[in-house]
């Protein structure tokens, strides 16, 4: 019996592997680093790497260099980005558009791996092959971009919030100055503030009833007792589409509302606290109805009066009211139905 011809199938085997790869992301610049895996698939300590400017014009080289140095299709790479104020935002979309297995991972997962190694280095490179490592280990879940109307909706919002803070902090400047011609100019500041939050909440009404299906989701929200228009439009812009949730757990663990444990032996007993690993925008966006919603939310309220009676105090009430309130909004979400008292009984 001749033996079949093996020649060439390790070559085969490692140009159809996904490769890991990692971009550190700046402003001005993106430092890439490919994992060059061995056709034993063996952690071979190899890998290609380029800088290239951080702007769109330079994306389209990516594929051409992949191709050439790395020897595989730039759709059988997973490439990891840390999240970076939005600057990653760009290359990841046009790498998802070139269907790239992208993940968008919260630096302080990257931070942690990187102690774990016990890295004494902090430069582009090495914190691009670190995140190319981290993704050829941990094979982080894929991101998905923002639609174009989700995206507008949470920059507005985003700005929304950024005049309402910069309005607070106006109006304690004036109460603490006691020099007339200072209150006078800060005062005028603020009334020019306070007319741009105006038009700003127009304008966030107007693209919202613009988008039908952010119109529903919106009306479906403002069904709970405690959210309003303008908590809707936040919590719609910063949970973005219910769909990449398998749980309501999972939603309150993106935001941070899950509580974190601390107790190890017969000593350390830590009283559990929000964890606040997660979206400290969407935590925020909920604060307020959550107080609201412990008292004209009945299913709300009767939550805190059980925490109550068994002496929680206030915080860790609002803490788990806006974990419970998040939950419902994402139920109300998935299942395209308004609020249905009935569902929460006593919860």
């Amino acid at each position: 019996m001749t033996a079949p011809d093996r020649s060439g199938s390790s070559d085969a085997s490692a140009n159809t592997a996904t490769r890991a790869a990692g971009i550190d992301v700046s402003k001005a610049s993106l430092e890439i680093v490919v994992l060059c895996r061995d056709a034993d698939h063996k952690d071979a300590d190899r890998s290609v790497s380029r800088s290239i400017p951080n702007t769109e014009e330079e994306f389209g080289k990516l594929r051409e260099w992949i191709d050439r140095e790395v020897e595989v299709d730039l759709e059988k790479v997973h490439v990891c980005l840390e999240a970076s104020g939005g600057y990653e935002r760009p290359v990841a979309r046009y790498l998802h558009e070139q269907n790239v297995t992208v993940s968008v991972v919260n630096p302080r997962r990257t931070s942690a791996y990187a102690d774990s190694r016990l890295n004494r280095s902090k430069t582009d490179p090495v914190d691009a092959r670190l995140l190319a490592r981290f993704c050829q280990r941990e094979e982080p879940s894929s991101w998905q971009p923002s639609s174009s109307e989700q995206k507008g909706l949470k920059d507005m919002t985003r700005g929304l919030q950024s005049l309402k803070k910069e309005r607070d902090r106006l109006k304690n400047q004036i109460d603490r100055s006691s020099n007339p011609t200072v209150t006078s100019s800060l005062q005028s500041v603020l009334e020019s503030v306070n007319e741009q939050i105006d038009q700003l909440e127009k304008a966030i009404d107007e693209h919202v009833q613009s988008c039908q299906t952010l119109a529903q989701k919106r009306e479906l929200l403002e069904t709970i007792p405690g959210i309003g228009s303008t908590s809707a439009a936040l919590v719609l812009a910063e949970l973005g589409d219910s769909e990449r949730f398998e749980s309501a757990r999972q939603a309150a663990a993106y935001a941070g509302l899950t509580p974190a444990h601390h107790e190890s032996g017969s000593s350390v007993h830590r009283k559990p606290r929000l964890s606040k690993i997660g979206s400290s925008r969407l935590r925020k966006a909920l604060y307020f109805p959550a107080i609201s919603a412990l008292r004209c939310n009945a299913a709300i309220k009767a939550f805190g009066d059980r925490l109550a009676e068994r002496g929680k105090a206030k915080m860790v009430i609002i803490g788990a009211a806006m974990r419970k309130l998040l939950h419902i909004c994402y139920g109300v979400l998935k299942n395209q139905a308004p609020f249905d008292a009935s569902l929460h009984p006593g919860t």
